[in-house]
């Protein structure tokens, strides 16, 4: 008797088919969480940016907010200076990023400031403290 072993090839291509869709769907997987992760760190470098730039001109203005305020277009808020930037690092009124300027207060030695960068939903995506050297009288 001859048996045909159509039907072992035909679960072997089954087999196959299985594996190569669950193999897609793994991919599409991958795929769609790195653009996750390439929008996250594009945010990240943008909010880095934006407080570099506002931690260098504090730091030439010598932590006077008032001439900050008037050089990048900001707002003064229970002692904090707050901006707006966009996503090329520069400060805009309708920008997307929001920055919190916060002098911190000092006995002596140099002059702090803590910079933080949110978005519009508040998410913080990156901080940092600036010092910069007194004036001396």
């Amino acid at each position: 008797m001859n048996r045909s072993k159509a039907p072992l090839a035909l679960m072997g291509q089954l087999l196959m088919v299985l594996f190569f869709a669950l193999t897609a769907a793994i991919c599409l997987q991958a795929f769609a969480k790195s653009e996750i992760i390439s929008q996250n760190s594009a945010d990240r470098d943008a909010a880095s940016l934006l407080a570099q730039n506002a931690a260098e001109t504090i730091k030439a203005l010598h932590g006077d907010l008032e001439a900050a305020k008037a050089a990048l277009s900001g707002e003064i808020q229970d002692g904090c200076l707050l901006l707006q930037g966009d996503a090329n690092g520069r400060f805009a009124p309708d920008g997307a990023y929001h920055l919190r300027i916060e002098p911190q207060p000092a006995e002596r030695g140099p002059g702090r400031a803590m910079i933080m960068v949110t978005d519009q939903a508040q998410r913080e995506w990156f901080s940092l403290t600036c010092s910069w050297q007194e004036d001396i009288q």
